[in-house]
């Protein structure tokens, strides 16, 4: 069995542009759409306050049904999978990536290259995560093509990150850019 697109999703507009990418791609590889909220999502929060926690249980079920109406508005026909899983968010992602082809996730446009690596759990997904993850800008539009970046590390191994990313790209009709800092 295929592993399944999975999308983390907070009930942002950054979340439900991802959420509708990844039911794409879903669809595109014919696999199962996992929609996944995390509770106790920012940092330091730990178990949080009483209050806080009691607002976040309240808010997960309707950030998952909210993502779940984008999609199925956008594509009828994907199998969605709604996960609530407990944070801090950047841990439960990057494990939720293990299974995952691909981790998408929201990401604010502060920048070309700033706006891709903004905020605090993105970036931990993204320098932990050892399988693909995808960001998506709120303003990436269904499948109008675009390039696509890739960032590699010349001092790791990076040949199997490479061909999915060509891969990706081929799929598309896109253009791939190596990133390297």
């Amino acid at each position: 069995m295929e592993s399944p697109v999975v999308v983390g999703v907070d009930g942002s507009a950054e979340s439900l542009a991802a959420a509708e990418w990844a039911a794409r791609e879903a669809a595109r590889r014919g696999v199962a759409l996992r929609l996944l909220h995390v509770q106790g999502r920012h940092p330091g929060q730990g178990g949080g306050t009483d209050t806080a926690t009691t607002v976040d249980r309240r808010l997960a079920p309707r950030a998952l049904e909210r993502a779940a109406e984008r999609v199925h508005a956008v594509l009828p026909d994907v199998r969605v999978h709604e996960v609530q899983a407990d944070g801090p968010a950047a841990v439960a992602l990057v494990r939720a990536a293990e299974d995952a082809d691909p981790l998408v996730l929201g990401s604010r446009r502060l920048g070309r290259v700033a706006g891709l690596l903004t905020g605090s759990v993105s970036l931990g997904v993204v320098a932990r995560a050892t399988r693909p993850v995808v960001l998506v800008r709120p303003d990436a539009g269904g499948d109008a093509r675009r390039d696509l970046v890739v960032g590699v590390d010349v001092i790791e191994p990076c040949d199997e990150l490479l061909a999915y990313a060509f891969e990706a790209a081929r799929r598309r009709r896109a253009r791939l850019r190596a990133l390297h800092a």
